[in-house]
């Protein structure tokens, strides 16, 4: 039997590219593998920038907590509702967490991101599809709940637990 579509690679429109895939993390980690970025819900609206030129600066992340945002005042109602709905969808998660992201940009300018849930999973367990549709769910939740302005962030990790 033929593969679907005359054996081609079907590419989500909700993939990353694989540059991003294996960089977005870099830094985070110490000096261990970052984790892959498997989704990010920004990731029509920011782009990330691939580096130029013979000399260009590789940007390097590093992980922080979230503290005094309104996504606080309503963690202890709306993880466990995130978690929900990671679950339903059969969704083999390692962790969800909020999370704050630091990048090092040139001269290690320091630059920080909004308020991200990040989801940990199962490496080749979950698609860029079922990762944005989940996070369409979990957007809205935050919203329902006075949260905006959060992005949702999905990452093929193992040995990655909790913050």
């Amino acid at each position: 039997m033929d593969p679907p579509y005359g054996g081609a690679t079907v590419v989500s429109a909700h993939a990353v590219s694989e540059y991003e895939r294996t960089t977005y993390y870099r830094g985070i980690s110490g000096d261990g593998e970052p984790p892959d970025l498997l989704y990010r819900s920004d990731l029509f609206i920011n782009p990330f920038p691939k580096p130029k030129g013979r000399h260009a600066h590789l940007p390097s992340k590093s992980v922080r907590g979230v503290f005094n945002t309104p996504l606080n005042k309503v963690w202890e109602t709306v993880g466990p509702q995130i978690r929900d709905l990671v679950k339903g969808r059969k969704v083999r998660y390692s962790f969800i967490n909020p999370a704050r992201f630091v990048t090092y940009g040139e001269d290690n300018a320091e630059t920080l991101g909004p308020v991200v849930i990040w989801v940990g999973v199962h490496p080749g367990s979950t698609s860029p599809d079922t990762a944005h549709e989940v996070s369409q769910d979990i957007l809205a939740l935050l919203v329902k709940n006075g949260v905006e302005g959060v992005m949702v962030e999905w990452c093929e990790a193992q040995g990655i637990e909790r913050l």
